[in-house]
C-alpha cells in the first residue's frame, strides 16, 4: 500500500521554519483541490482510498475525486457533490443534490446510486442545499442532513436502505447548517445557527441572542427537542463533536478590551481559543490559547485525536490590518493537551490565484485540518506551492515538537 509520502502522486515540501515535511498532491486535474470540511471523514478505514474536493473557476461549485493508495491512480468524478459522507467500511462516498441523496463507489467504472428523494415538502420549496455535510449515524443505517430551503431549514435523517425520510427538526427561515450526527448516539445531533438572511437588506446578519445566549451550537434530539449551549466570550464558530460524544469543541476569541462583537482598541489584543462544552452540567471550559497578533479571526477551525489530547487549529495569519476573509492568509498549529505546548508546523499559506478582500475566494479553501487514519495523519488544504492543494502531514514528523 502507497502512503502520502511514497505515492508518485505526492510531493513533498519541507516548511521553511518548522522544518517538518508536508506532503501534497501533485497530481493535477483540477485547478482547485483540496481536503473535505474538517468534520467529514475524507478515508476509508484501511487507508487506501481518500477523497477530496476538486473546483475550476470559472465555474461555481465542487465535484470531486478520489484517490486509490493500493493501485496509486487518482479518479475524477465530476458528477459528485462534494457535500459528500465517505462510508470507511467501504471507501464508498454518499453525497446530496437537488436531486436527491446519492452513493458512488470509488470505481470508475461504476456508476453513482440515488438511494433516496428529497422530501416532498423541501421539493415544493425549491431546495438550495441538500444537505451542507452528511454525517451517519453510529450504525451507518442512517445520513443526517440539513436541508435548506427559502422556507427555512429542514433537519432529518434518511434510511439509507430505504430512503426514508425522518423529520427531526425544521426551522421557520433560520439557516442551521453544519449539521453533524453525535458519534455515539444515534438520537442525537448538532446544528449550527450560522445566520440569519435579510433579503430586504441583501446580506446575512448574525443571529440574535436567545435569552443572553449566543445560538450557534444547537443540540437536536430526534424528538425534536432543541438545547443551545452557551459558548466562553458568548462566541462559537466551527463546532464539532468530541469522539466519546459527550462534549462539543469550538473556536471562539474575543478582543481584550471588549466582546468578539466589540471593535478593537488601537493596539488591542486578540484573545483566541479553542472552548469545550459539556453535554452534563459541567462548566465550559478553555481547551488552549492561541496567540494570535493583530487583526484577524484568531483560531478559525479545530479538530482533536480521539484521545482527545492533540488539537490541529488553524488560523488566520495576522497581517496587523485585515480582518479575516475567504483566500486570506492562513497557519496552522497543533497542540499537546498534556504537555500544553503550541506548534506551528505550517508558516503560512499565502494568498493566490485573483482574490482580495473584495472579490474573495467563492470555494470555501481555508485549511480545514482534520486528524485522519487512527490519528496517524492531518490533512489540510494549502496554498503554499502558489495554487490551492491538498496536503497531508504525518503524525510522526510533530510530536518530537510536543514533547
Amino acid at each position: 500500500m502507497y502512503n502520502p509520502y511514497t505515492s508518485r502522486h505526492f510531493t513533498t515540501y519541507i516548511d521553511p521554519v518548522s522544518q517538518v515535511p508536508i506532503a501534497i498532491l501533485s497530481t493535477r486535474g483540477a485547478q482547485i483541490q483540496q481536503n473535505l470540511y474538517y468534520i467529514s471523514n475524507p478515508w476509508s478505514a484501511d487507508g487506501r482510498y481518500f477523497w477530496f474536493k476538486c473546483a475550476h473557476p470559472s465555474t461555481p461549485g465542487h465535484t470531486m475525486a478520489v484517490i486509490d493508495f493500493l493501485t496509486d491512480e487518482v479518479h475524477y468524478f465530476f458528477e459528485a457533490g462534494a457535500n459528500g459522507a465517505v462510508d470507511p467500511r467501504s471507501g464508498e462516498l454518499y453525497y446530496g443534490t437537488t436531486l436527491g441523496i446519492f452513493r458512488r463507489t470509488p470505481n470508475p467504472a461504476d456508476k453513482p446510486v440515488r438511494i433516496a428523494i428529497l422530501p416532498e415538502v423541501c421539493r415544493k420549496a425549491s431546495v438550495t442545499w441538500a444537505g451542507t455535510h452528511l454525517t451517519f449515524t453510529p450504525d451507518y443505517r442512517e445520513l443526517l442532513a440539513d436541508i435548506q430551503t427559502p422556507l427555512g431549514s429542514f433537519i432529518g435523517t434518511f434510511d439509507i436502505a430505504t430512503g426514508a425520510f425522518s423529520e427531526w427538526y425544521r426551522t421557520d427561515k433560520l439557516f442551521y447548517n453544519h449539521a453533524q450526527m453525535n458519534p455515539v448516539d444515534g438520537d442525537l445531533c448538532m446544528c449550527a445557527h450560522d445566520y440569519k438572511y435579510a433579503p430586504e437588506a441583501g446580506r446575512a446578519f448574525a443571529p440574535a441572542l436567545e435569552d443572553g445566549v449566543y445560538p450557534r451550537m444547537n443540540v437536536i434530539s430526534r424528538d425534536g427537542k432543541r438545547t443551545v449551549l452557551p459558548p466562553i466570550f458568548n462566541w462559537a464558530m466551527h463546532e464539532w463533536w468530541a469522539p466519546d460524544g459527550k462534549s462539543v469543541y469550538y473556536c471562539s476569541n474575543r478582543w481584550r478590551s471588549g466582546n468578539h462583537f466589540s471593535a478593537p482598541a488601537e493596539d488591542d489584543e486578540l484573545i483566541a481559543i479553542v472552548g469545550q462544552n459539556f453535554l452534563d452540567d459541567r462548566e465550559p471550559q478553555t481547551v488552549c490559547t492561541v496567540p494570535i497578533p493583530g487583526n484577524g479571526i484568531g483560531t478559525w477551525h479545530a479538530h482533536c485525536s480521539r484521545d482527545e489530547r492533540y488539537f490541529v487549529i488553524d488560523s488566520t495569519y495576522p497581517d496587523g490590518k485585515l480582518t479575516s476573509w475567504r483566500g486570506c492568509e492562513t497557519m496552522l498549529h497543533i497542540y499537546d493537551r498534556k504537555t500544553d505546548k503550541l506548534f506551528r508546523f505550517l508558516t503560512k499559506n499565502p494568498v493566490v490565484e485573483w482574490w482580495t478582500p473584495a472579490d474573495p475566494c467563492p470555494y470555501h479553501i481555508d485549511p480545514h485540518p482534520r486528524f485522519d487514519l487512527n490519528d496517524t495523519l492531518i490533512s489540510f488544504t494549502t496554498t503554499v506551492r502558489g495554487r490551492v492543494d491538498v496536503g497531508m502531514v504525518a503524525m510522526e514528523y510533530l510530536l518530537p515538537h510536543l514533547n
